[in-house]
């Protein structure tokens, strides 16, 4: 943001970058749920550490690969499912670095968001590579679904304290209106609001990261915003 942080929260924010532990993604990067065939369907994740699995012990309980697993359970095909994710990642390092990696899919599957509040990124400039990120993935595969993820309401994460938490919540609720804005009326394309309430102790130990029960919950909400049109379009 154009605004600096409060001296209160600003001490807070160096505390906790000093103090949070740095947790690894887990191995790996694809998997495959259901039986071997040619009609897999084939899901993507982009973003930052989310995608990457940061939080969870194994990769197949990352929000892709649980996204996938409900898919799956719910349309009655087996699915394919890939990560291109890394820590750190902003929507501008995913647009520049990690999309032009990233193969045809029939569904994508985007986190970014938390480390653009991190970093002060305006609304504006957020909304624009979000966009971006939808075209070119777009343009990789015209026929496949978009599913913005949702940035989490950070005023809940136990990392942060008072007033930190409450000042990086509402930037964190002004890019996910920034997000929904750039998607708005694009075919196929979904994008995801975290309900106002999180509950406690869903956080790995860094506080920071969701754990294994938070990201279920947040699959089966994404599954949740899809199902109608998607799931319908993917079963036998």
């Amino acid at each position: 943001m154009t605004t600096r942080l409060p001296p209160v929260a600003f001490l807070q924010a160096l505390r906790v970058l000093l103090a949070t532990p740095r947790l690894a993604p887990p191995e790996g990067e694809s998997g495959r749920i259901g039986a071997d065939g040619p009609d897999a369907l084939r899901i993507i994740g982009v973003g930052d550490s989310i995608i990457a699995g940061t939080g969870v012990q194994q990769l197949r309980d990352s929000l892709t690969a649980a996204y996938a697993r409900l898919l799956h359970a719910r349309a009655q095909r087996p699915v394919e499912w890939q990560v291109r994710g890394r820590n750190g990642a902003t929507s501008a390092s995913v647009l520049r670095e990690l999309v032009p990696t990233v193969p045809t899919g029939d569904l994508y599957l985007i986190s970014v968001g938390v480390n653009d509040v991190t970093r002060r990124v305006t609304p504006g400039v957020f909304g624009r590579n979000v966009a971006g990120i939808h075209e070119r993935l777009r343009d990789k595969a015209p026929a496949s679904a978009f599913l913005f993820a949702g940035v989490p309401p950070l005023e809940h994460f136990p990392a942060l304290p008072a007033p930190l938490n409450s000042l990086l919540g509402a930037e964190a609720r002004d890019l996910q209106q920034a997000a929904a804005v750039a998607l708005a009326g694009r075919p196929r394309t979904y994008c995801h609001f975290f309900p106002e309430t999180v509950p406690p102790g869903d956080f790995a130990r860094d506080g920071f990261h969701p754990a294994e029960s938070a990201v279920l919950a947040w699959a089966s909400g994404l599954l949740a915003l899809t199902v109608q049109d998607e799931v319908a379009s993917c079963s036998r």
